[in-house]
């Protein structure tokens, strides 16, 4: 993040079960996305080791030209798990998003997207060459002023996290989709930290706004190095047309080498887990819940969250700083969000917990953090 400066930065020598070795200790690891400690899974690990006995770390090629049964299999578990008719493959989902705008749109057309979307996002706007309306976080007024405001245009396209990152909340995707058709505009939404981990059997953000994934004018991208199994790697989920056009067109799809074989047996063992076995994701819901229960306990504010994500407020930047290093001491890595990643004044610790964390650990975070904030 661009408010640590190198020397900031941790050294992880080993992880296990909710825990990594930093910096040589031994902490409880509260800001990792491996919602479902599926990036320590046996099952997965044995899948991603196989893959690489049969195709080594990569095939080297890109995937214009040619793909294997690994990815194509992917492709259509993730379209099936999503409810969606395609899907297509990308290095990142950073790609993935900066793929989608930049293919999609053109001069003289218009994105209109949330002020708080991933930087992706904003960079994937600013690479397009497309007109762009920023809106109020999650405001459907603003975003209907910001439609109106747009007019006629080739192509108009909404763009919005489903959970944004630095809080937790959702948007509220079925309003922007009836306001997005109300005016022909394309949705994307991306839901980096919300598959596999929110919604019906951890479908996303939309099927949890009560909008189905396969509704017509709704695009999907979303990371698979979060919660399904942490290797490299990103998608864009919809319509056969869609994805055909991106095929065509996305020159980060094109040009480039795009996920390896073991990156891709990696999420695909880790998709096959979460869509046959359901014990990760309701750990990872109740180590959720007794963690903000916890919190209330002990007297602590954060914010309100649809998803896995805590924000702890603090406010003070120096104080959120002092925090995490007090933290760490104690062997508990919790960092620090702080200005310019939020605005000044709204500093906070990102808490995520996993369904690998115990109990004990939990408790554990929480007193120590209700003794440093007393």
């Amino acid at each position: 993040m661009s408010a640590l400066s190198q020397s900031n930065r941790r050294l992880i020598s080993h992880r296990y079960a909710g825990h990594a070795v930093i910096d040589g200790v031994d902490m409880i690891m509260l800001g990792s996305n491996d919602y479902l400690n599926l990036s320590l899974d046996k099952r997965v690990i044995a899948a991603t080791l196989d893959a690489m006995d049969v195709y080594g770390t990569g095939v080297g090629i890109y995937p214009v030209l040619a793909t294997t049964d690994l990815h194509v299999e992917l492709c259509k578990s993730i379209a099936v798990f999503l409810g969606t008719e395609a899907a297509v493959l990308y290095s990142s989902g950073g790609a993935a998003n900066s793929g989608v705008l930049t293919a999609l749109v053109e001069p003289g057309d218009i994105i209109i997207s949330d002020r708080l979307n991933h930087a992706s996002i904003i960079d994937g706007c600013r690479l397009s060459r497309a007109d762009v309306i920023a809106y109020e976080n999650r405001s459907v007024e603003k975003l209907r002023e910001a439609l109106e405001q747009a007019g006629p245009r080739r192509r108009k396209l909404v763009v919005t996290d489903g959970i944004f990152s630095m809080e937790g909340g959702a948007a509220p995707l079925l309003e922007i989709y009836k306001l997005a058709r109300e005016h022909d505009a394309l949705l994307v939404v991306d839901e980096a930290h919300a598959t596999a981990v929110i919604g019906p059997g951890g479908t996303g953000t939309a099927p949890m706004c009560g909008l189905p994934n396969s509704s017509h004018g709704l695009l999907l991208t979303g990371s698979l190095s979060k919660a399904l199994g942490g290797a490299s790697g990103g998608f864009v989920a919809g319509s056969q047309d869609l994805i055909d056009e991106l095929q065509s067109k996305s020159r980060s799809w094109i040009f480039t080498m795009g996920m390896t074989t073991a990156n891709a047996a990696t999420a695909l063992a880790a998709l096959n887990i979460v869509t046959t076995d359901k014990e990760p994701l309701q750990q990872l819901w109740l180590n959720v819940q007794h963690l903000r229960e916890s919190f209330r306990f002990y007297g602590l504010s954060f914010y309100e969250s649809d998803s896995a994500i805590t924000g702890l407020r603090v406010g003070d930047e120096d104080r959120a700083r002092k925090l995490a290093s007090d933290l760490r001491s104690r062997g508990i890595f919790a960092p620090a969000i702080a200005y310019p990643i939020v605005a000044r004044g709204e500093s906070r610790l990102r808490i995520q917990v996993s369904s690998g964390h115990s109990v004990d650990d939990i408790e554990r975070a929480a007193a120590t953090l209700g003794e440093l904030m007393s």
